[in-house]
């Protein structure tokens, strides 16, 4: 599946697994990295996250780590000079995942036949968001599309996509463009594995 979707949305695809080994090798990063950070090294290679290497406070909040939002609201707030009752309001708003051992990032089609990818995260031009939506419209599928620009990628499309099992689309937020690679061109896609079956044969 991995490849398809590649081959017809292009090379910024990954996917994601949570809570599986796989007897492929599998980069476990040693320094503590942010999961739009990870998300963006998985287009080329398989990256493992856990408690110990997930460094970003607000991505810790949305895959379980850490459990309130008070201190992330403050943070946040400080940062982009942004009222707290409005951040703290945003957070409610933002699925969090519950039981998260580890993530799996970047499978290849060989780890797929050992596990089903639970969802797909995909940086893709704007123009390819219609496409997406008009062929999802016809299979009675619409798009999650959250109007916060924070937690984008670990939240709005991570957590939102595995949480919700919908298609989650978000413009990113300051952090994910800064540190987890997508260009001023591209958007950010969450597909659930039932989904992106449905797209890819509806595409092909």
């Amino acid at each position: 599946m991995i490849d398809e979707l590649k081959h017809i949305l292009g090379p910024k695809c990954t996917a994601v697994k949570v809570n599986c080994d796989f007897t492929e090798f599998i980069n476990l990063p040693s320094k503590q990295m942010k999961l739009c950070e990870a998300v963006n090294h998985s287009f080329n290679i398989p990256i493992k996250i856990n408690t110990e290497n997930l460094g970003c406070p607000g991505a810790r909040r949305c895959v379980g780590f850490n459990k309130s939002d008070a201190q992330l609201s403050r943070k946040i707030a400080g940062n982009n000079n942004i009222s707290m009752q409005f951040i703290s309001n945003a957070l409610k708003t933002i699925p969090k995942i519950c039981g998260v051992k580890n993530i799996t990032f970047g499978m290849t089609e060989y780890m797929e036949k050992e596990s089903q990818p639970d969802l797909f995260i995909l940086y893709i031009q704007p123009v390819l968001i219609t496409t997406i939506m008009h062929n999802l419209a016809k299979l009675g599928i619409t798009a999650s599309v959250p109007p916060y620009s924070l937690l984008s990628v670990c939240g709005n499309v991570f957590a939102n996509c595995y949480n919700n099992n919908t298609v989650s689309i978000s413009f990113g937020c300051p952090e994910s463009r800064k540190h987890g690679g997508i260009k001023n061109n591209e958007v950010v896609l969450g597909l659930p594995y039932k989904n992106a079956m449905a797209l890819v044969n509806v595409l092909i």
